[in-house]
């Protein structure tokens, strides 16, 4: 969790270190964030937000924890308790589908009293063995930022990687789209 006790919205950039159950640095270990909060790709607001990790490398599977380290904090226009956006899968006439589906689009509900920006993701996770944890083996971002007016609903085609993705790994065991604030 990334948490935000501030008054309003803010973009971290953070840098993120992969530690062992003992707190000690395991620096042969990549980390990825899925939704950018290693880039000022990632709006929190008042309270938290989160980030979705995936760990790599050598000593990946000694990873206990993270220690977290704020390099920039810059303000966001993201009023507190603004409600996430939740990321529908849809065919090409905007009939709900399923995220295991070979979908054609995303619907965006903005439930919120103002305009929200997000992006969408879609996550592809791998198959671990008994008792490893799961992790993201791909993140693959679907459109670009997309602004929503207040109470609105917009849509984002699946296009490109995306597709090509969403096609590959339809019927998958492993996948989620998710929308998160963004800038």
């Amino acid at each position: 969790m990334i948490d935000n006790d501030g008054r309003t919205g803010v973009v971290p950039t953070l840098t993120i270190t992969a530690v062992d159950a003992a707190g000690k640095d395991l620096p042969d270990v990549r980390v990825r964030t899925a939704y950018g909060s290693d880039r000022g790709g990632l709006v929190v607001q008042h309270g938290r937000a989160y980030d979705v990790l995936a760990f790599s490398g050598a000593e990946a599977d000694r990873v206990a924890d993270v220690r977290v380290t704020v390099k920039e904090l810059v303000p966001a226009d993201l009023p507190a308790g603004s409600s996430a956006i939740e990321a529908k899968p849809a065919d090409a006439a905007g009939q709900p589908m399923s995220k295991f589906d070979a979908f054609d689009q995303v619907i965006l509900k903005n439930p919120n009293a103002t305009a929200v920006s997000v992006r969408v993701v879609y996550l592809v996770y791998d198959q671990p063995k008994s008792g490893a944890s799961q992790q993201v083996a791909e993140v693959v971002p679907i459109g670009g930022l997309t602004t929503i007016p207040a109470g609105a609903t917009s849509s984002v085609t699946v296009s490109g990687d995306a597709k090509a993705a969403v096609q590959k790994f339809s019927g998958g065991p492993a996948v989620s789209v998710k929308a998160y604030f963004s800038r």
